[in-house]
């Protein structure tokens, strides 16, 4: 039983899949898949990120899909079991975990050529760009083998086996806590998705062509790897534990009451103020900060977009320190956030999981 949050060989299997699979063989020579990703509004009980058990994690998380995408390709290359990357593929130990926790489950013998084309990624500003990767590497050999896992047994598998790397360390990574947001996003119909339990999908609703995404990142942010972010938010469990502690009860009021009918109606806005209450006014954002110490005084500037409804939602997404507003007026969203010196990105929600582009016998 893993308690501590000290770094782990890459390919450890902490939490095996609960089903048997016999060996199989690829049914492809190469797949290509197209992975989306995801934005982490809320979790639903923050105090469950602050104990480590055996990388199991239950907060829940209420979660947007946009189309911001990594697109993998797997080629069987020989018969000798070995692993070759491309060179373009970055974060080289998290595509090699992925691939190991996969061949732990599928027992082959294939050799894989992987290449992820993931060279605009943003890493650990909370865009779920680790678990992405993983989760998307997954998806694909899973593919090239004909998806013999699925995707709910997936979704806990990678998440449950989660790690990030360390920066100059290629055979260690870290125990970040996942929640599994990122892999049901990828896997999973739905702009708008609610997990609860252990990464179980509770709620999904599409979310109309019509709203953008504005998505912003500090550009005085010094990008810190996992194992510093981690050791700053130890420091910190204090306040997620307190937050979870006095609001978990309203929390879950709140997604029972009003987000799940929200998402039977379409409603978003409703949606939206129940993300807000939570970033905004039980103290999450505040958290959240100690990975970037203005994001509290940058939200409660934007606080206003969400007050005079040009957005439906606003939020930091994870720990931050991006920040994203769904709206039907991006322009006025996108002018406010650069005017607090944030650099803006907007993109579009993706209500469909990930898409298979090639498929070659």
């Amino acid at each position: 039983m893993k308690t501590d949050f000290k770094a782990f060989q890459v390919g450890t299997v902490f939490n095996p899949l609960k089903i048997k699979i016999k060996r199989r063989k690829a049914l492809y020579k190469n797949v290509k898949i197209k992975f989306p990703s995801r934005l982490n509004a809320m979790a639903l009980d923050p105090s469950k990120i602050t104990s480590n058990k055996h990388l199991i994690y239950t907060p829940g998380e209420f979660v947007f899909c946009v189309d911001v995408f990594n697109v993998v390709k797997i080629k069987v290359i020989n018969n000798t079991g070995e692993i070759k990357v491309s060179e373009r593929s970055k974060r080289k130990s998290l595509i090699i975990h992925s691939y190991l926790l996969m061949k732990n489950v599928l027992n082959f013998k294939e050799g894989l050529l992987i290449d992820v084309d993931n060279r605009t990624e943003i890493r650990h500003c909370g865009l779920g760009s680790s678990s992405k990767l993983i989760a998307s590497v997954a998806c694909a050999i899973n593919e090239l083998y004909g998806n013999p896992i699925d995707h709910v047994d997936l979704v806990r598998y990678v998440a449950q086996n989660h790690g990030e790397e360390i920066d100059n360390e290629k055979d260690l990574l870290m125990p970040v806590q996942c929640i599994g947001g990122s892999a049901v996003a990828g896997m999973f119909n739905g702009g708008a998705l609610v997990l609860a339990g252990e990464s179980c999908v509770i709620g999904t609703m599409d979310i109309s062509h019509s709203y953008d995404v504005v998505i912003g990142i500090p550009k005085d942010y010094k990008e810190l790897d996992s194992e510093a972010l981690l050791n700053l938010e130890i420091k910190n469990f204090s306040k997620f534990l307190k937050t979870g502690e006095k609001y978990g009860a309203k929390i879950a009021y709140n997604i029972l009451h009003f987000c799940l009918p929200a998402m039977t109606r379409g409603d978003l806005k409703t949606i939206g103020d129940v993300i807000y209450d939570y970033r905004f006014n039980m103290g999450s954002i505040e958290n959240c900060s100690y990975c970037y110490p203005k994001l509290t005084k940058i939200t409660n500037k934007l606080r206003y977009l969400k007050v005079k409804g040009i957005v439906d939602v606003l939020a930091i997404s994870s720990v931050g320190p991006s920040i994203f507003a769904i709206t039907k007026q991006a322009s006025v969203c996108e002018k406010a956030f650069k005017e607090l010196n944030l650099k803006t990105f907007i993109v579009k929600i993706e209500n469909q999981k990930y898409s298979v582009i090639e498929k070659v016998k």
